[in-house]
């Protein structure tokens, strides 16, 4: 498919090897080939490659249409792809990803694209077979949040995601059960409850020892303590039981839950599919997944310094630091799609402040972030600041191309034309179209470093947003 150029000054001066951006760019050598220049100047397109060699923070943008699942589903296969094609992918060292998805489109990302009956996935087959991109086997698992959220048309190789119960803050609580611990008497009674689990209680004359071990049924049993009983009103007690009860059903919440060493391995695309639950349990979804994601990385990264720094360790010391090594996470990229719903300022969300401390933080724990949202503007600017590559598909608002324009990190372009037209960067944001896309990234390996236009590359893999 033939996309139009734009006239853009300076001219971008492409070594052989392509524009690489990203941290660790210039080396060329750890990356995946995201698309083309897509700017009048060269003969030849040179290609555009998101440099992977080390952490980093990516935000991919845009209107509801604009493309930008598209492309959140191109970096997705660049981190998954199974099969040796240096043309596509290079992980020198190979990261897992997890990949939040609110929409449930990404689990696709394990089909390669093949002829089709449908005119728009054929289209497809035929733009990735005349890029070399057909054929291609990616290494991809999707985890289906809790028991009652299966169906029966879903592949047999969906999992089925387990929260641990004891891993639950009172933030999450609150969420999940839509009550304030500080000011409702029903959260007041959880924050008792909980507590009685974990020291213990006593029910029906009998003496409950306390574990920090439990499932929601210890909980609710715990609620009924007669304890419990002489503070709070029964209609609260009550209530409080009805919600713990709902939570349970969905099959979501359990004692062990799903250890985050399960979801992760080098070089898969983990997908966990939000779209089956309510916003509230997406959101504690999220939160404690990543915590859990976070807490993990912090020891293993702790270990992979002492090894490689410490000169006084003795050969056990290394042994046993080599085994929390293999046995902990590997290096992640957490994506997270429609992010304005869970990073928006403003409210407490759990969400919200586990992505701050993962984004500034996560460098030094071997994590990176990428965030595809259709509202920059509503993105906690505390992450948004974080951002060292913005890749911006089409913006219509005001606010969104501001917030765009107020976090980039490169020079923007002296001049820029379509046509006969000349243009600013907020009217270029307003005019491009599906397939392209402005790039501005805190490192690039050409001499001049400005923003630019970009076509994103064909899809390997099967893209989960099409109509039928």
């Amino acid at each position: 498919m033939a996309f139009p150029l734009w006239k853009t000054k300076p001219p971008l001066d492409a070594p052989n090897a392509g524009i690489w951006i990203g941290p660790a760019g210039r080396s060329a050598k750890d990356g995946m080939w995201l698309g083309s220049l897509a700017e009048l100047g060269p003969a030849k397109m040179p290609q555009v490659w998101l440099s992977t060699a080390k952490e980093q923070v990516v935000a991919v943008v845009g209107k509801r249409g604009s493309g930008k699942s598209f492309t959140l589903g191109v970096i997705a296969e660049g981190l998954a792809l199974a099969s040796a094609s240096p043309h596509v992918s290079r992980q020198v060292r190979k990261r897992a990803t997890l990949l939040f998805d609110p929409l449930d489109v990404y689990w696709t990302t394990r089909l390669p694209v093949t002829p089709s009956t449908n005119e728009e996935a054929h289209r497809h087959f035929e733009m990735a077979e005349s890029s070399n991109l057909a054929q291609l086997h990616f290494n991809v698992e999707a985890w289906v949040p809790g028991t009652s959220n299966r169906r029966s048309t879903d592949p047999s190789w969906f999992g089925t995601l387990q929260l641990p119960v004891p891993l639950l803050g009172l933030e999450e609580w609150e969420v999940l059960l839509g009550v304030s611990v500080m000011s409702e008497p029903i959260g007041q009674a959880l924050a008792d409850a909980l507590a009685l689990v974990r020291t213990g209680y006593h029910q029906s004359g009998k003496h409950i020892p306390g574990s920090t071990i439990f499932d929601i049924p210890r909980l609710i049993d715990a609620v009924q303590a007669g304890t419990l009983a002489s503070t709070y009103h029964a209609e609260s007690l009550r209530a409080l039981r009805q919600r713990l009860s709902s939570l349970h059903a969905t099959g979501l919440f359990h004692e062990g839950g799903s250890s985050i060493e399960q979801l992760l391995a080098p070089g898969r695309l983990t997908v966990l599919l939000l779209g089956r639950l309510p916003q509230s349990y997406r959101a504690a979804v999220v939160a404690v997944v990543t915590r859990m994601l976070t807490d993990s990385r912090s020891e293993v990264a702790f270990a992979e310094k002492r090894l490689a720094l410490d000169p006084g360790l003795t050969d056990e010391d290394r042994q046993h630091l080599e085994a929390v090594i293999s046995g902990g996470v590997p290096r992640t990229v957490v994506a997270l799609d429609e992010a304005q719903t869970f990073l928006a300022p403003g409210l407490s969300s759990p969400a919200r402040e586990v992505f701050v401390r993962l984004v500034k933080e996560g460098r030094n724990l071997g994590l990176s972030a990428v965030l595809a949202t259709q509202q920059p503007s509503a993105i906690d600017q505390r992450i948004l600041s974080q951002v060292e590559t913005f890749i911006s598909h089409q913006l219509v608002t005001t606010a969104d191309i501001r917030a765009v324009q107020d976090n980039l990190k490169s020079s923007l372009p002296d001049s820029i034309e379509f046509g006969k037209q000349e243009m600013d960067v907020a009217s270029l944001l307003r005019t491009i179209g599906p397939g392209q896309c402005f790039v501005s990234s805190a490192d690039m390996n050409t001499q001049v470093r400005r923003s630019f236009v970009m076509n994103v590359r064909p899809r390997a893999t099967v893209h989960g947003g099409i109509e039928l």
